[in-house]
């Protein structure tokens, strides 16, 4: 650790907090190089709170010629719960219902969802998941009934260091089918995560990544992600940066080693409004329109 610290910096001192669970560890580049390049579909969502304090959210989508869209609503029922219904337009309808703090650091979530239409069944998906936080421990599992699926989590951490792993069971196939495995420094600055994971059966085998985060200044962050299966000679790597031009617009440009060059459009319209413009270009194939992708996302909360 004194070797860790003599490289990076002081370590901070110790949490006073849960440590960050297992599917945020390297959440900051992840976010950084996905979020706001939606492309090959054009979106509206409207959120709003009517006095009962029910939150109704439609959101309207079109892909191509096909289009889809669904209506949420969400509200707090007695025993200090959430509940939140989805209705689709393709027929599906989903529920979620969400008790926090049931005990000291201990969360419910349980989730449903109806088959599609001409589909046998009452529900093709009933999950259950218990969340648990400490300051020492981030643990998490959940098992869907229907689908016969086990997934358990768990994370700690010391000092600036967080580590953790997962692992997917097949009840039905009685065997294991994923695992994984990460671990992630963080500085004031910046954040460096290595990870490892296999999803069992998969020609790829055993894929190994790495990620770097670094908030250059307050408008400005950078980010790199870099992979490699075990069976392939290939190595996947992407890098970006995003820049706050002022408190309302924000410009994100990423590319990859796959020749795909991304750049996005986040500007806050007003109090109530958010548009964001997407697009993905095809460097290697620049003369093919086709190969081109452009989206819109527009977001309104009244």
């Amino acid at each position: 650790l004194n070797a860790v610290g003599a490289s990076f910096g002081p370590l901070p001192r110790a949490r006073t907090m849960a440590p960050t669970a297992f599917k945020d560890i390297g959440k900051l580049c992840s976010d950084l190089l996905s979020k706001d390049y939606k492309t090959g579909s054009n979106s509206v969502e409207v959120k709003s709170k009517v006095p009962n304090g029910i939150t109704f959210t439609p959101k309207a989508d079109k892909t191509g010629d096909k289009f889809s869209g669904s209506l949420a609503a969400k509200s707090a029922v007695p025993g200090g719960a959430d509940l939140e219904v989805t209705l689709k337009t393709s027929g599906v309808m989903s529920a979620s219902l969400e008790a926090a703090n049931m005990m000291k650091g201990l969360s419910l979530t349980l989730d449903c969802e109806t088959p599609a239409p001409g589909k046998p069944g009452l529900l093709s998906s009933g999950k259950g998941t218990l969340d648990y936080k400490t300051d020492a421990l981030t643990a998490k599992g959940s098992y869907d009934y229907y689908r016969g699926d086990a997934h358990a989590a768990a994370s700690s951490a010391f000092k600036a260091l967080t580590f953790g792993a997962c692992a997917d069971y097949s009840v039905s196939k009685s065997s294991l089918s994923k695992y994984a495995a990460a671990c992630q420094y963080v500085a004031p600055d910046f954040t460096v995560c290595a990870k490892l994971n296999e999803a069992l059966g998969k020609p790829d085998g055993m894929v190994y990544a790495g990620s770097y985060y670094h908030k250059v200044s307050p408008k400005m962050q950078v980010g790199t992600e870099v992979s490699k299966a075990a069976k392939k000679d290939a190595v996947s790597l992407a890098f970006g940066c995003q820049y706050k031009l002022d408190k309302d617009l924000t410009v994100k440009g990423k590319v990859d080693a796959d020749g795909m060059l991304s750049a996005s459009y986040k500007h806050k319209l007003s109090n109530i409004s958010t548009l964001t413009l997407a697009t993905v270009i095809d460097t290697v194939h620049l003369a093919e329109s086709s190969k081109h992708k452009f989206g819109l996302a527009l977001n309104l909360t009244p």
